[in-house]
């Protein structure tokens, strides 16, 4: 069954209805239903189970429909969120799953973006809430700031939430949160002694990719946490940081010691790279005291 998130993808791309998979499964409300607007951030309700009578007529109506259906339109809110995704990409093919990051990011731009917000570090959560400084804040459910000691020894960078930390509201959720803790504790280094954050703050739950202008954007805010923990180390998390001028990361984590490691969620998927997360928590761990 398709995420209702990408069911008029096509349209707003000028796409035929060709684009979709022939197994494709899709289910249409009933007409009591086709005036409610869903929201993408709520929990699905229970439907209830037809009758045997029902699923007689329902079978009945199907053989006597049209081969071509009428869905029910978009959201306002999913029409626009693709609308402005679009019109920023030129009309060339969509790159491959990778996350894009644009390699021109410099110190000076870097430095001009930060000056544009001045804001305290208990202050961020709200600030989020209402923050429209890039497109992210279209597509999320709510942006996640981060949570943990505020003395931490270490401080643990991810580049973005993902689509089901945004669902449940928590960074690091589920089986990948447990083996962040478990490659922390082979260290020594416990949950109480971490900060755990992002550098962009917002899940791209409709783009699902992470541009320059999304990490600009959030940089202010990651840099007023970073100089509110000072942490002995950083944790960056993801091959996204490695295509980052590491002359500037290091100014923009004020010089901290760190390392990159593949993240935790690549971890689940391609356990030939714990070799070379094992070698970074050796070396993180050298910056521990």
């Amino acid at each position: 069954m398709l995420d209702s998130r990408y069911l008029y993808l096509h349209e707003a791309m000028g796409l035929g209805p060709m684009w979709l998979s022939q197994a494709a499964h899709l289910i249409i409300p009933d007409a009591a239903e086709k005036n409610t607007a869903v929201d993408n951030c709520t929990a699905p309700t229970h439907q209830p189970t037809p009758s045997s009578t029902g699923k007689q007529q329902a079978i009945a109506a199907a053989k006597t429909e049209p081969a071509h259906r009428s869905f029910p339109q978009p959201t306002n809110r999913h029409r626009a969120a693709l609308q402005q995704i679009i019109s920023q990409r030129p009309p060339t093919a969509l790159p491959a799953t990778q996350t894009a990051v644009d390699n021109s990011i410099d110190s000076s731009s870097h430095q001009s973006i930060a000056g544009e917000l001045n804001i305290s570090f208990e202050a961020i959560p709200t600030a989020l809430i209402a923050c429209t400084r890039c497109n992210l804040h279209q597509e999320r459910c709510t942006p996640l700031p981060g949570y943990g000691a505020v003395n931490a020894r270490l401080l643990v960078v991810s580049s973005n939430p993902a689509p089901p930390d945004d669902s449940s509201q928590q960074l690091f959720s589920g089986e990948v949160g447990k083996l962040l803790n478990n490659m922390l504790a082979a260290i020594n280094i416990s949950a109480e002694e971490v900060f755990y954050t992002s550098q962009v703050k917002c899940a791209p739950n409709i783009s699902l990719r992470i541009t320059a202008e999304h990490l600009h954007a959030c940089l202010p805010y990651l840099r007023t946490q970073i100089e509110h923990i000072r942490p002995q180390a950083v944790l960056l998390l993801g091959q996204i940081f490695t295509q980052l001028d590491q002359n500037t990361l290091a100014q923009n984590l004020h010089n901290i010691p760190y390392v990159i490691s593949p993240h935790p969620a690549r971890l689940l998927r391609q356990s030939h790279l714990k070799a070379t997360a094992w070698a970074a928590l050796k070396q993180l761990r050298n910056y521990l005291h």
